[in-house]
């Protein structure tokens, strides 16, 4: 069978709660690598956490992270980032509004408030990692001094599904930045332009690999222009109803080997 690029978000899609991977999607992508196919992980995850995901798979995985501002293709890292005036935008709307913001470099947290417990569990969550990879943003000063070395970002706010709702017409009408969801409580900020298909269509024209030949994965609304720029689109069977509605498959779901399932069934 011709080569294909196989993109798999991590969170809710490769990984269990507890951040596993199965035995049985390990061996299938394995079997499927050696076989010329080509994977990526595909995540709002900065970049050392997805990489460490990539690496539980094994070092031919590659990666997209911080929802497509950061990819590698052929060793070659590239990336975008938030501009100076999206970040002075969100900390001020976000400071009005008071509501904790978290921002990404490759390998550190940027945060204002309180940090939350889930994450100084090293990396229990899907952004978390080491505590001396955490950095306390207390000024608009600080943060600037800090633009550099920030790609994207997050707002989390539990319980106030509907004031995050107001913010985000905000911050879409600014034009400054692109924002998405993977869950009710977050908006994800992103560099204008730039979301998981922009790095899928990339790295497929590098590699010379039609679209039909795309396969990917994903269960939440921050995979849904991935899945829309995929020749062979899966939801997984958790995806949330939306991405459903608009994937050409629906698999298991991620504690059900919902990925090995499909590539089976596909390519074999």
């Amino acid at each position: 069978m011709d080569k294909h690029l196989i993109f798999m978000d991590i969170d809710g899609t490769l990984v269990t709660k507890d951040q596993q991977i199965s035995a049985r999607t390990k061996l299938v992508v394995s079997e499927l690598q050696q076989a010329g196919h080509q994977f990526y992980v595909a995540t709002g995850r900065k970049y050392s956490s997805a990489s460490e995901i990539a690496k539980r798979l094994n070092e031919q995985t590659q990666v997209i992270a911080s929802n497509g501002s950061v990819y590698s293709i052929n060793e070659t890292l590239h990336k975008n980032r938030l501009s100076d005036e999206a970040l002075q935008f969100v900390y001020q709307t976000m400071t009005e509004h008071r509501l904790p913001m978290f921002f990404f470099g490759e390998h550190t947290i940027f945060y204002t408030q309180q940090l939350p417990s889930y994450l100084q569990k090293n990396d229990q969550s899907r952004i978390g990692n080491t505590e001396e990879d955490f950095l306390f943003i207390d000024s608009l000063e600080t943060l600037m001094a800090v633009s550099p070395r920030i790609i994207n970002g997050i707002i989390i706010a539990d319980d106030r599904e509907a004031e995050l709702e107001i913010v985000r017409k905000f911050l879409e009408e600014s034009q400054l930045l692109s924002v998405s969801s993977s869950h009710p409580n977050n908006i994800e900020l992103i560099p204008l332009g730039v979301n998981k298909a922009t790095a899928i269509q990339a790295v497929r024209k590098n590699l010379a690999v039609p679209q039909k030949n795309i396969i990917s994965f994903g269960d939440g609304l921050n995979d849904l222009e991935m899945l829309q720029a995929s020749g062979v689109s899966v939801a997984m069977g958790n995806a949330v109803d939306e991405l459903k509605r608009h994937a050409k498959f629906i698999t298991k779901t991620n504690v059900e080997d919902g990925i090995a399932k499909f590539l089976l069934d596909y390519f074999y």
